[in-house]
């Protein structure tokens, strides 16, 4: 008799458990795909969504340390010496105007000239590039652009065990 109350109970909550049941696996386990709202950007005349107006960063060019396999590796391809020497040839044929890095004032040839003969300068030691960029995403094309307005040339500075204490900038040049 115990078992036929039993049975009587579950077949009245039955329902209610078989309801729950159902709202708990449709609305609880399914993945939710969060609204999409329109980004707030800014965007370029031809409509690309300006992702950065100022982004500088810094790149090492010049690998500091031959047992870092890692960064010889990213700079296999990356041609430094010929890089190097089309700005400096652009500066001395006044093609590009070399700036003081920390005074923004516009440096001479000579100026150049005699950074090229200072003892602790050599452009085989300019190890690491500043860039200063604006960064773009075009929707339509899911693509990543990028404007370099300026580049900064940094030399290896050493301590008195020769040992690279850090970089000093030998000027920037405008590109844009």
């Amino acid at each position: 008799m115990e078992y036929f109350r039993f049975l009587k109970q579950m077949f009245r909550y039955a329902g209610f458990i078989a309801l729950a049941l159902i709202l708990f696996y449709g609305y609880g386990c399914r993945d939710r795909i969060p609204e999409q709202k329109p980004p707030q950007v800014e965007r370029t005349a031809l409509n690309a969504a300006i992702i950065a107006d100022t982004v500088i960063y810094d790149v090492i060019v010049k690998n500091p340390d031959a047992s870092d396999l890692w960064t010889e590796e990213t700079l296999r391809n990356l041609n430094r010496r010929g890089f190097v020497d089309l700005i400096f040839n652009a500066v001395y044929r006044e093609e590009l105007v070399a700036f003081d890095y920390f005074t923004g004032q516009a440096m001479t040839v000579r100026d150049i000239a005699d950074l090229e003969n200072d003892a602790e300068f050599s452009r085989e030691n300019i190890g690491m590039l500043q860039f200063s960029e604006e960064w773009y995403f075009d929707e339509e094309n899911l693509r990543m652009k990028k404007r370099v307005n300026s580049v900064s040339l940094g030399y290896e500075v050493y301590d008195t065990d020769g040992r690279i204490r850090g970089y000093k900038p030998a000027f920037l040049i405008n590109l844009n």
